[in-house]
């Protein structure tokens, strides 16, 4: 089966509809609050390890779990705000890289240092990022690789000054890409 141009047309402008119609629906009911969440989470997790050390990054699995509760509510209400069903495949999807990723750590036996294990779990959020933005809008996939490049950059780089770049590369990125999302987003 051959599709005429104008079937073409319409096809490639209903997709662009779709697509315009769902960032309205993200940036009008709180998707950039799930970003501006997890920046803050990123800075205060980053200013932890820099001015407490060690007592610093045992507070960052509390913060997580904050940010998991944060995300969970602003989700519900969300849910209440756009009709749509839960993707049960993608959220396998990310079970099986979260639980593989929990997984290396312990197989490969490799001693790692606080910075080396931060780089390594915010890689993780980030390929889940990519993976959503291949799944659902395109902009998860640009953040996913810049905070992917910022992250190693930070660890190769800057590693004298890990904690301050994750805190304005890291959170500052994801912040900024909220307030985008929010105000400039069309």
């Amino acid at each position: 089966m051959q599709l005429t141009p104008e079937e073409a047309a319409c096809a490639l402008a209903a997709i662009q509809t779709s697509r315009e119609t769902m960032r309205s629906a993200i940036r009008a009911h709180r998707g950039h609050y799930h970003l501006w969440l997890w920046g803050v989470i990123w800075i205060g997790m980053a200013m932890l390890a820099e001015f407490r050390g060690q007592a610093g990054i045992h507070l960052f699995p509390w913060l997580c779990v904050a940010g998991i509760a944060g995300s969970m509510a602003l989700g519900f209400v969300q849910g209440s705000q756009i009709r749509g069903s839960v993707d049960k495949r993608f959220l396998g999807v990310l079970f099986a890289v979260i639980l593989f990723s929990a997984l290396w750590p312990a197989v490969l036996r490799a001693p790692y240092h606080d910075q080396a294990l931060f780089a390594y779990l915010g890689l993780v959020a980030m390929l889940c990022y990519i993976i959503a933005g291949i799944w659902f809008d395109t902009y998860l996939v640009w953040l996913g690789l810049v905070m992917t490049a910022f992250i190693l950059v930070g660890l190769f780089c800057f590693s004298a000054f890990f904690w301050w770049w994750i805190a304005v590369f890291g959170g500052g990125t994801l912040i900024v890409t909220g307030f985008y999302i929010r105000y400039f987003w069309r």
